[in-house]
């Protein structure tokens, strides 16, 4: 077993809209973080993880999850499912958890990606 307390999680402020408190697991198939999102995330263009598939699962609030093919309104207790490579933003108000396989490391994430990039 492996716990991860709120005191060691590591909190990284993505935006003035996102911050997001990453649990780091010593396993690398899989890590959570959770996000506080108080408006749109990237503030432009797109997100993208390379190697990463995210779920989201809305513990509070609601907004919704953007892609370059669709939008999906969402509120608590919706989980989402983004998978590695697919360019999404986030807008709204909410507080997500999100669990990644494998884990999540900043380099494999990037923002501000217009559509079309990386296509």
């Amino acid at each position: 077993m492996e716990v991860v307390k709120l005191q060691d999680a590591i909190k990284h402020q993505n935006s003035s809209e996102c911050t997001v408190l990453e649990y780091a697991m010593q396993n690398n198939e899989i890590n959570i973080g959770v996000a506080e999102i108080t408006g749109r995330y990237p503030e432009e263009g797109f997100a993208v993880n390379l190697k990463c598939t995210e779920m989201g699962y809305i513990v509070k609030g609601h907004g919704k999850l953007v892609t370059e093919t669709s939008s999906a309104e969402l509120g608590e207790g919706d989980v989402v499912l983004i998978p590695a490579g697919e360019k999404y933003y986030w807008e709204g108000l909410m507080t997500v958890v999100m669990p990644v396989a494998p884990a999540w490391y900043p380099e494999q994430h990037l923002t501000n990606i217009s559509a079309g990039a990386l296509n």
